[in-house]
């Protein structure tokens, strides 16, 4: 496969081919909430569980909306992290 100079390498293209994009609407004013605890408690335990955290995202036009990103490496693996992620000790 040939890749233009400014794409990503061939691996972060396959890193994560199963993909969940998640959406949350949030009660007013509580994002920054959701954030802070997004980043501070569960981004580390799910890596460690096996997922890839692609990227979160603030709606600058919906204040009260969240969106994220996380991969896998298939589906098998995607039922294997979430199993240890929600039965582990950071859920």
């Amino acid at each position: 496969m040939s890749l233009p100079p400014n794409a990503p390498s061939k691996s972060s293209l396959t890193a994560s081919p199963v993909v969940e994009l998640r959406q949350y609407t949030l009660k007013p004013g509580r994002r920054d909430t959701l954030i802070d605890i997004f980043d501070g408690h569960l981004i580390d335990g799910q890596e460690a569980a096996g997922m890839t955290i692609i990227g979160q995202f603030r709606d600058l036009d919906r204040p009260d909306m969240f969106v994220w990103l996380r991969g896998f490496d298939g589906m098998e693996a995607r039922k294997n992290a979430l199993t240890a992620f929600y039965e582990g000790p950071v859920w």
